[in-house]
This record gives C-alpha cells, structure tokens and sequence, in this order.
C-alpha cells in the first residue's frame, strides 16, 4: 500500500479478471445446495410416508399367503403378527410430522436468522427422518421374520 501526501492512503491492483466459468459454476453448485437441503430432507419424508403405508397391504397379504387357509390366531400370535403394521403406522405417523413445516417467523432482513431456521429445520427433519426409518427397518426385520418362521413350520 502506497501513500502519497495529497490523496491519502492507495491500493494498487495488479490484474483483474472475470470470474472464471469454473468459478461461476461452484457457485451455482453451492447456492443450489444451500437452497435444496431444506426441500430434500421434506420430498424424503413424502417419499417414504407412502413407503411405510404401503407397507401394511403387502406385509398383510405375504402373511395371508403363509399362513394355511384355516388358520385361527391365538391372543398371543395375534399380537406379534400385528407388531410389523403397528410400526409399518408408527414410522409412517413421524415420516408425516417431519414432512409438514415447523410454525414460526423469521425476519428476511437478518441472514443469520434465515441460516438459523434454515438449520433448525434440518436438524428437525433429520431427527423425525432417522427415527422413522429406524422404526420402519425394525418392522421390516420383525416381518421378515416372522414370515420365515412360518414357512418354517
């Protein structure tokens, strides 16, 4: 940095250039990333919604298929044959909560509080999406295993 006695301080700037295509083109990257990591975690949560219901019909009807024509549940097989859609409806009710937006305002002046919703939703739809999926893989454990040991018998 130069001074001169008339002017005050200067900056001298050696080579200016465009941004380059490469550039530009992370840019976009990162301001598409920024934008959809808010709208995935959601088409995620409405994907998997109809996943866990859709569930329920096939489980019921693998069931059917494996179990004799005559079959009479006892009160104790009842309840571990319902299990699986009972967890199949739970992990589909907390795929339904993640999906639907959280209530509150924010000011669009203050980027830092649009970043601190936009994190909070995140961090939400993450948690409602993890556990709903570890529910639903427990249901898809507890079915499968329920269905081998019939065709076992």
């Amino acid at each position: 940095m130069a001074t001169s006695k008339d002017r005050g301080p200067s900056v001298e700037l050696e080579e200016v250039s465009d941004i380059t295509p490469h550039n530009k083109a992370l840019y976009e990257a990162g301001k598409k990333l920024l934008v959809d990591s808010v709208d995935v975690g959601r088409e995620f949560c409405k994907f998997m919604t109809t996943t866990t219901i859709g569930a329920i019909p096939i489980y019921i009807a693998l069931l059917k298929l494996v179990l004799p024509k005559d079959y009479s549940l006892q009160s104790s097989e009842a309840l571990v044959f319902l299990a699986p859609p009972v967890l199949f409806l739970t992990a589909a009710v907390v795929f339904v909560i993640g999906y639907f937006p959280k209530r509150g305002s924010l000011s669009l002046d203050l980027p830092s509080e649009i970043e601190r919703e936009r994190s909070r939703t995140i961090r939400r739809r993450h948690g409602y999406s993890l556990f709903a999926f570890s529910v639903f893989c427990v249901g898809i454990l507890l079915s499968s295993w329920i269905l081998i040991n019939r065709l076992a018998v």
